[in-house]
């Protein structure tokens, strides 16, 4: 483990690698967003170009899949969603090499999370704000970011939160190509799995249990062969959990309950919670699954990231625990 100084002023909110792991953005209270590259010579991460992106704390960065260029999406407490693109025509360290094409500013509030779409389903965002409402916004003409159409906006909540109680939302896609497009979604301490119709209309299909506290980040593993999907949950009540997605036979219908840590669904979906675990002993703030989905990450208030792995019996254990006080690997 290599730490590096990312040259931000204040917090930093989020960090993403591009697809090949190559590049890496941050964004932070500062509002600024900092693009950096690895240098295969020296080991380290370079500046690459920074620039103020919003007008209040910038709260998530991601990329867009590289078949789409070189794209990001940011989203910050001052009630806006921006699409960045690259022009390599301008100076690295220049502060303009990072066009913004598009601006999205129809909410009631701060957002809190954007979320790219999988590829094969098209160049689309999933944002979620404090008025606890996801909106999908698709591209119109990929090779044209700058016009953008609403698919549909989804209320998750009966009224708005108030403004000085603490809020938490967060929204991940499901990574698999196979079977019907997929998100996840966490609002306050309650979250759902919403599926894609074939009237392209998304609908709910099950809930996630037995959280008792506000869900701070989501996280939806690569099945990888699996007949089964994995999602996990960081929440404030100090726990990661791991829930168990089994499709039995494709099925449309509405979630039921069955009063036990299994759920089923007349959907054919069958939540099931598989792991709970607090060694954080402390609030837990993000999830994050490897590639393949087989290996989970965790960060809490403790200061460590943890990495949990499951066993030859699927039953999911500790398998490191990375702290910023040890010494450089």
């Amino acid at each position: 483990m290599r730490p590096f100084n990312t040259g931000h002023e204040e917090l930093v909110h989020d960090i993403s690698y591009d697809f090949y792991g190559r590049r890496l953005v941050t964004c932070s209270s500062d509002q600024h967003i900092k693009v950096f590259e690895k240098n295969n010579e020296t080991q380290s991460w370079d500046l690459s170009d920074s620039w103020k992106a919003h007008d209040s704390s910038i709260v998530r960065v991601i990329w867009a899949s590289p078949e789409f260029g070189q794209i990001l999406a940011s989203c910050s407490h001052d009630g806006t969603v921006k699409i960045w693109e690259e022009d390599v025509r301008e100076p690295i360290n220049s502060g303009k090499r990072w066009k913004r094409v598009a601006t999205f500013s129809d909410f009631d509030g701060p957002i809190y999370d954007v979320a790219f779409c999988p590829s094969h389903h098209g160049l689309k965002i999933g944002t979620i704000g404090s008025d606890g409402v996801v909106r999908i916004l698709e591209a119109m003409d990929p090779n044209s970011l700058r016009n953008w159409s609403s698919v549909q906006e989804i209320p998750l909540l009966a009224e708005t939160p108030s403004w000085n109680l603490q809020s938490a939302f967060a929204l991940e896609w499901a990574p698999s190509k196979f079977g019907n497009e997929m998100f996840v979604v966490s609002s306050l301490d309650q979250g759902f799995i919403y599926q894609r119709n074939d009237n392209g209309k998304y609908f709910c299909v099950a809930t996630l249990p037995e959280h008792q506290g506000l869900i701070r980040d989501v996280a939806w593993a690569a099945s990888m062969g699996r007949t089964y999907q994995l999602i996990a949950t960081a929440c404030k009540d100090g726990h990661v959990r791991i829930f168990k997605v089994t499709n039995a036979n494709g099925g449309n219908s509405t979630f039921l309950p069955n009063h036990s840590s299994s759920f089923s669904l007349s959907t054919n979906l069958i939540i099931e919670l598989v792991s709970k675990f607090d060694e954080h002993s402390g609030e837990v703030w993000r999830v994050s699954w490897n590639l393949t989905g087989t290996v989970l990450s965790s960060a809490g208030d403790d200061g460590k990231v943890r990495l949990w792995k499951a066993s030859y019996s699927n039953e999911f254990q500790c398998m490191a625990v990375i702290s910023a006080e040890q010494p450089n690997l």
